[in-house]
C-alpha cells in the first residue's frame, strides 16, 4: 500500500514536472519569437505624402503668436492763415491692441513635402504672415480733443485716429519680431501634429530652398 502511494506520488511529480517544462518551452519559443520580431525584424512604415499634405492643408489658418501693444497717436487739422485756438481740431488717442501671426496651411503644395532617403519627412511651410489686428475698445480711448472755438468739432476724426492706430499697432507688432516667432512656433506644432501622424522625424526648410532631386 505504502509502495503504491510512493508511485502515485512519483507519477504525480513526473507528471507536473512534465507540464512545467513543455510551459516552460512554449513561454520561451513564445519570447524568442517576439524578440525576433520586435528587435531584429526591421519595421516598415508607409506614410503617403499625398494624404499628409492633404491632413496638414485641412489645418487652414494657423495661429501661432500674439503680441499685445500699445499706440498714442494724434491727428491735428490746421489752417495756415488761421490760428489752431480758432480753427484748428486735435486728437490724442491712446490705443491697445492685439496682433495675431501665423501661417496659412491652404497655400501648402505637393512639391512642398518630400521624403529624404532616411525616411525623414521634409516640410516647407508657407511665411508667416499676420492673420488678425484689432484695436481693443475697452482698452483704449481719447486722451485729449481740442477744437478751435471758431469750428465745428470733425465727428469722423476718432474713427480715423482708430485707423491710424490700428496700422501702427501692426507696424509696432513687426518692429519685434512677431513674424519669426509665428514661424519659430509653426514649425513647432507641425512637428507635433505630424507626429501624431505617425511620422518620426521631421525637418522644416525655408522657402527659398531648392528641392533635391531624389524627391
Amino acid at each position: 500500500m505504502q509502495r503504491r502511494t510512493v508511485f502515485l506520488a512519483l507519477g504525480a511529480v513526473l507528471i507536473t514536472a512534465v507540464i512545467a517544462i513543455s510551459t516552460a518551452v512554449v513561454v520561451w519559443k513564445t519570447a524568442k519569437q517576439a524578440v525576433v520580431t520586435e528587435v531584429l525584424t526591421p519595421q516598415e512604415k508607409v506614410i503617403d505624402l499625398s494624404v499628409l499634405v492633404t491632413q496638414v492643408r485641412e489645418l487652414n489658418r494657423l495661429e501661432t503668436a500674439s503680441m499685445r501693444v500699445m499706440h498714442v497717436g494724434q491727428i491735428n487739422q490746421s489752417y495756415k492763415m488761421v490760428p489752431n485756438a480758432l480753427a484748428g481740431d486735435a486728437i490724442t488717442f491712446l490705443a491697445t491692441g492685439d496682433v495675431i501671426a501665423g501661417i496659412d496651411l491652404a497655400q501648402l503644395q505637393p512639391k512642398d513635402v518630400w521624403r529624404s532617403p532616411d525616411g525623414t519627412v521634409n516640410l516647407r511651410l508657407p511665411p508667416s504672415q499676420i492673420l488678425v489686428t484689432r484695436v481693443d475698445n475697452k482698452e483704449s480711448r481719447v486722451i485729449s480733443r481740442k477744437t478751435g472755438v471758431l469750428r465745428r468739432a470733425d465727428i469722423d476724426l476718432e474713427t480715423r485716429a482708430r485707423q491710424h492706430a490700428e496700422a501702427n499697432i501692426r507696424s509696432e507688432a513687426l518692429k519685434k519680431g512677431i513674424l519669426p516667432l509665428a514661424s519659430q512656433n509653426a514649425e513647432k506644432k507641425m512637428a507635433d501634429f505630424l507626429r501624431i501622424l505617425g511620422v518620426e522625424q521631421v525637418r522644416f526648410h525655408s522657402r527659398g530652398m531648392r528641392v533635391p532631386a531624389e524627391r
